[in-house]
């Protein structure tokens, strides 16, 4: 089975997580297959918009625990994540997120790098590093305190506690919450129009947008997962990571 569903219609290529069985978590084959696709779009002309969505009920749950706790062939096991993260911030194209159900770990820190994302009233963030006795990742804990302010990211990544749509709406961390019979249309209509933009009005304009970010934003991503990738060896992550593989 494809892990990832891609079509390129209108200008706009659609990204699809196709794990629906597993909701959505990535193991190494999807993130190899989201990066690429992402990175093929960047550089195809007939490109202009790329849409990020899933299959199922659920965005995605995070990591796969049990394929991220296997030995990696080469490399660290947070490199593919970070190269994804990486990949998402340098990216030209714009990229418009369609969320439906929970949004976990990463399925989450990967929306802060998005452009627009629209979510289902359905929908809800949650970054549960700390239980699992790791840290966040993604930047978010640059990005979170800028957008929400302290108390709620320390709520959010420290205390675990669930961001519904609506809060991470209102805080600015996505543009809107729509019945889930909107959202398809709602999206569609936004990709559209972004795809009838001059392309290079609108990616220069991203860049600055990213740039705005600054370079710590970059040191940070990398710092934030060496922290990860130590902590994944202690006694409270391999604990924690075990006890959910075996439920």
């Amino acid at each position: 089975m494809t892990t990832l569903l891609q079509t390129l219609d209108e200008r706009v290529l659609q990204l699809t997580l196709n794990r629906a069985d597993k909701r959505n978590a990535f193991d190494r084959e999807l993130y190899a297959a989201l990066t690429e696709a992402i990175q093929a779009g960047d550089i195809d002309p007939e490109v202009r918009v790329i849409r990020l969505m899933a299959e199922g009920g659920c965005f995605s749950a995070g990591n796969d625990i049990a394929d991220f706790l296997a030995e990696p062939e080469q490399g660290r096991r947070t490199d593919p994540p970070l190269k994804l993260l990486q990949t998402l911030r340098a990216c030209r194209k714009p990229i418009v997120a369609q969320v439906h159900g929970k949004a976990v770990g990463i399925g989450a820190t990967l929306l802060l790098h998005c452009d627009l994302v629209y979510a289902s009233d359905e929908s809800a963030l949650v970054f549960p590093f700390v239980a699992l006795g790791l840290c966040p990742e993604g930047g978010s804990t640059q990005l979170i305190p800028q957008l929400a302010g302290h108390v709620k990211a320390f709520e959010w990544l420290v205390l675990g506690q669930s961001c519904s749509a609506r809060e991470a709406a209102q805080c600015g961390l996505i543009n809107a919450v729509l019945p889930v019979e909107q959202l398809e249309a709602q999206v569609t209509n936004v990709v559209t129009r972004l795809a009838a933009l001059d392309p290079q009005a609108v990616q220069n304009s991203r860049r600055r947008l990213q740039l705005a970010a600054g370079k710590q934003l970059d040191v940070l991503m990398q710092a934030e997962m060496d922290l990860f990738e130590s902590l994944l060896e202690g006694e409270a992550a391999q604990q924690a990571l075990n006890a959910f593989v075996s439920r």
